[in-house]
């Protein structure tokens, strides 16, 4: 199915994850399924290839799905409830660890995607995991972390965002799959630089969100108004003619003005009556006048 991005002021992206978010839902993608190939949903949804990458990125955010490296993008089977710390320990011990086998995750190949959580704010329901990776997402975007930096470590980032380790963890993982970070077996976490494809990549998403916004708000400022497409054409009509009318007067009294001047300039020459420093004026440009006239001969 085409996406209703001409009637949804939505990115496109999120409207792709929400699609396919309804589909995990309703069951049409079942735990353990793998999801559509990026050029199908491509093709599917009418998008290009970096809307797909940021539809699924959202959906790995919320834990909805995972990748396998050379594999694709599979549907996750949702957790038991867990409220004991014993439950807790189990539920962590079962999680499957895709590092271990996959050479781009060297050095983190202790990650886990469940995470031990305090209660979740009233105004942000997301899993921690999820809103200490955003918080590093924007100091990388933001220049605060710059390419070649060294992120802070897990137990650093456990005291800075009161997260336990497996919960830091998981949101460095968020950020390696993004490509925004990459790690060196007993060194650390560092941030990636760019390639110049990405760098493209994300200024046009950038772009493409920013006109969205402006998008939104424009339609935004349009139902505020109480007003039908009709009446504002007339209205703009309206003022256009007087914008015209306005010009002609503003034209016609700058002429009479000028004109004006030109009679008072006559008659202060027949008459004499300038001010002292109308004279001073007259007598320099007489002087400047024969001082041209000797540089030219």
């Amino acid at each position: 199915m085409k996406l209703p991005l001409g009637e949804d002021p939505r990115p496109p992206y999120v409207q792709a994850a929400d699609v396919l978010r309804t589909a995990i839902h309703d069951g049409e993608l079942r735990p353990g399924e793998r999801l559509p190939a990026t050029r199908e949903l491509q093709r599917r949804f009418g998008i290009a290839s970096s809307t797909v990458q940021n539809a699924l990125r959202v959906l790995k955010e919320e834990g909805l799905i995972y990748s396998v490296l050379g594999r694709g993008s599979y549907v996750r089977a949702p957790k038991p409830m867990v409220t004991t710390e014993a439950e807790v320990a189990a539920a962590e011990q079962d999680e499957v660890d895709l590092g271990e086998s996959d050479p781009e995750y060297t050095g983190l190949g202790d990650l886990r995607r469940g995470w031990q959580t305090a209660d979740s704010p009233a105004d942000d329901p997301r899993p921690p995991y999820v809103r200490t990776a955003d918080a590093l997402r924007k100091q990388i975007q933001d220049g605060q972390l710059a390419p070649g930096a060294k992120l802070p470590s897990a137990r650093d980032l456990q005291a800075q965002y009161g997260i336990a380790n497996s919960t830091a963890q998981n949101a460095l993982r968020v950020l390696k799959e993004e490509g925004l970070i990459y790690s060196v077996q007993g060194r650390g976490v560092f941030v990636r630089q760019l390639s110049p494809r990405d760098q493209f990549l994300k200024r046009y998403n950038e772009g493409l969100e920013e006109m969205a916004a402006q998008r939104r708000a424009d339609e935004e400022a349009v139902r505020l108004s109480g007003k039908s497409d009709d009446e504002v054409a007339a209205e703009l009509a309206a003022a256009e003619e007087r914008f015209t009318k306005a010009s002609t007067e503003f034209e016609a009294a700058t002429a009479h003005r000028d004109a004006m001047r030109a009679v008072m300039e006559q008659r202060k020459r027949l008459s004499g009556n300038y001010t002292p420093e109308e004279q001073a004026a007259s007598v320099q440009r007489l002087h400047d006048r024969l001082n041209e006239g000797r540089r030219r001969r």
